[in-house]
This record gives C-alpha cells, structure tokens and sequence, in this order.
C-alpha cells in the first residue's frame, strides 16, 4: 500500500465529507476480538455473539397475587370453602384438595388442581372457612409458564450495546457471564508548546490544554479505553517518539500538528514511521485539516487543534470508527426544525454546536454562540451538531436540520414521542 493513498487531500477544499468518512470507516476491517466479562460489569460493552433464554420465565404457573388458589370448575358465588394448604414462594408446588381454598402467596407455585386465584380483598375469612364473592375466571391472577419469555427465545442480539435492561433479564436467566467485544484502547496525543496541564502557571502566550482532556471524557463516554500522553512538543522527533510508544492501541488520536505549517510534523513524523494516511483535507467546516490513515496494527485519526474543530473531528470520524470496532451500529442523528437562520457559502459540509428543546411535538435547535473553531463557551449549552451538507448555501427557521447529538439521541425521540 502507498504511504499516501491517491487524492487523500481531495480539491484545494478536501475531500468530500462523505467520502472521507467511507474512507475512514474502511480502515476498520473487522471488530475486535471477545472476551467474557460478568453481567455485573458488561453495561456499556457490545455483545459478540447473541444471547438465547435458557430458561422459560416464568418457569413454573404462579400466583401473581396474596390470596387463595381454587378449582373454578362448579365454583359457585358466595360459596364457603374451608382452607387447606398453604405455599410461599420459594416453596414447592402443593396440591389443592377438592372443594377447598389454598392460602398461596405472590410467587409461589400454584397447586395442582387450582387454575386461579382469588385476591385475598376480595374474600371474608372465618376462621379456617373463606367466603368468596364472585366466582373468578379461570385463569384469573397467574402468571402461566413461559408466558413472558420461552426458552430458546432470542433474548439480545450480536452487536448489542448493553446496558441495564439485558443485566435484568440476563440474570433472570441465571447467566453470570456474557461475550463482549474488548474496549476499543485508544491513545490521545496533544501537540503544541504553547499547552500547559491544568494546575500548571501559564507564561506570557501559554494556554491550558482542553483538548486532551476533552477528547478522553468523549471517549470514555463512548466506550473505550484511553490512555493520554503528556503534550508533545511541536518538533519531529516528539512526535515520533509519541508515535512510536503508542503500540498498545487500535486508535491513535492526535489533536493539532496534522497541517501543513512549518510547526506541524504529525504527517511527516507518520509517514517516516512506516504509517499511511487515506484522508488528509477534508471539505467540512470546522475540521478541515484532518488525517486518517494507519501505523502498524493501529488506525490513525489527526485532529484539527482548535476545540470545536477537533470537537467536529470526533464526533463525525473517530465515534462511528469506535463503533465499526465494537461491531455495534453507528450512532443515529436526529430529525430537528432549525430555530435559526443562516447563509454560507457551499462546498463544504458544515457542523454548528446547538442546543435541542421541545415545542410541542417538534425538536427544535437553537445557536449556542457565534462563529468560531477556538470558541468554547457555545459547547456549555449544546447538545450536538447541526449538519449543513456542502450543497446547502442557507437554512430558515423552521427548516429540516439533522442533529449528531453528543449523548443518547433516543433520550430527545422518545421525550418527542411522549409530549
């Protein structure tokens, strides 16, 4: 494979955004590899292989209420019946002896020979006699076997992203363990002499890095599992020393350095490295300068340096590559109506951070701020992305807009759906 694929950098503008991310989400040939891992520690993991039910649930008939398990057949109303018998749950199944009532609580097995159960409300107790009102249904107050699910019952499917629902039911089925994919393992790599850690005394043209530490918080969220190095300075051998010690990965990161300016050394220090890169400009706005490529066994994604630029990076390219790793679905978007107006130019795809509310039974997505890659406060209030393809030279309030939203999508569908 050539070191630099053909047309990795596109027109003056980059590569088209959509072919840019087919050409990233190819550099992922297969998921990674299962491992075994506890119910009790697989929320948030992607399940390698389906799940059927061992077990029907419930696995025996049972009263689903406090009360008296008869016979319905010849049952009459108002009827006297003297009490014989009586089962916990946790017991085992008794017998109801003909013409009696069986005292018999929620969860426990339902005798043979009874077919329902009268709730205890609605009997009069006299010492060992009760007096029923009307004579129930058969039926009546059971959970019959297998009538929630049946065993061989696909219970979770192969790319599942699991959480506390599938713990639930999974343990149910007496299952302690579960396949799952392993942990994307990622490495963040800042690059700049002018960043400083948090904590640090900033000098005269000194900022803190954010960066790092909000591309590590991203992909936590996202599932995998981070390692960041110090920040590197802005020369080439740092750079591939960086490299070089990051093998443990299946994703290098890195934030600034992948232009072209005289301090950027990323592409040169990758190349010399042996890596190759598939995308190096891509026509999206912010996020324009971004690499993608491979060294060694790992993928390689290079962000932009400014917040909102790598920000845009992340969301677009590195979450939907985590996701081809896990062997899970991309994330969706969502349908929204814009509450702004805009004009732009076309040719580039272009990301706007807004902040998503409900009017009625629409999503609407307001601006959080004004124009700018190295801006941070519009991150404090928005909820995702709003796309505008390349084509799109304006949008209107009321417009369709798509959403990348940066948490649970389905948390704003199903508010949607219930207002």
């Amino acid at each position: 494979m050539n070191a630099i694929s053909p047309g990795l950098a596109g027109s003056g503008a980059g590569i088209a955004f959509e072919e840019a991310r087919a050409r990233v989400l190819a550099l992922v040939e297969r998921p990674l590899p299962a491992e075994e891992v506890p119910i009790d520690s697989c929320t948030g993991r992607v399940a390698a292989a389906p799940v059927r039910a061992r077990l029907s649930l419930p696995g025996f008939d049972q009263a689903a209420m406090d009360g008296y398990a008869v016979c319905t057949s010849g049952l009459r109303p108002d009827a006297w019946l003297p009490v014989a018998g009586r089962t916990t749950a946790g017991e085992a199944q008794g017998w109801l002896l003909p013409g009696s009532a069986h005292r018999i609580l929620t969860g426990a097995p339902v005798p043979v020979g009874a077919d329902s159960v009268i709730a205890q409300e609605d009997v009069l107790q006299v010492g060992v006699m009760v007096r029923i009102g009307m004579a129930p249904d058969a039926g009546a107050h059971l959970r019959r076997r297998g009538e929630d699910i049946h065993a061989g019952d696909l219970l979770v499917r192969e790319g599942t992203l699991l959480d506390w629902r599938h713990v639930t039911v999974l343990a149910a089925q007496g299952i302690e363990a579960v396949g799952v994919r392993r942990r994307p393992r990622v490495v963040v790599i800042s690059s700049g002499r002018e960043l400083r850690r948090g904590g640090e005394t900033l000098r005269p043209g000194q900022i803190h890095d954010s960066n790092q530490p909000m591309l590590r918080s991203l992909l936590q969220a996202w599932g995998a599992e981070v390692r960041a190095r110090p920040v590197v300075a802005d020369d080439a051998a740092s750079m591939r020393d960086a490299l070089c010690s990051a093998s443990w990965a299946d994703l290098i990161l890195t934030s600034a350095g992948i232009s072209v300016g005289e301090e950027d050394h990323v592409r040169d220090a990758l190349l010399a490295l042996g890596g190759s890169l598939a995308v190096l400009k891509v026509a999206m706005k912010p996020g324009k300068p971004l690499g993608a490529g491979r060294i060694g066994d790992a993928v390689f994604v290079g962000l932009p340096g400014n917040p909102q630029a790598a920000l845009a990076g992340a969301v677009t390219f590195v979450r939907p590559l985590l996701a081809r790793m896990a062997g899970t679905e991309e994330p969706g978007t969502l349908a929204a109506r814009a509450g702004f107006g805009m004009r732009r130019k076309t040719g580039r795809a272009e990301f706007v951070p807004v902040g998503l509310s409900l009017r009625g039974t629409d999503l609407w997505a307001e601006r959080t701020g004004p124009d700018g890659s190295g801006r941070l406060a519009p991150l404090l209030h928005a909820d995702g992305l709003g796309f505008l393809p390349a084509g799109q030279d304006a949008i209107e309030p009321g417009d369709p807009l798509e959403v990348l939203p940066f948490g649970a999508g389905a948390a704003w569908v199903g508010e949607a759906a219930g207002a």
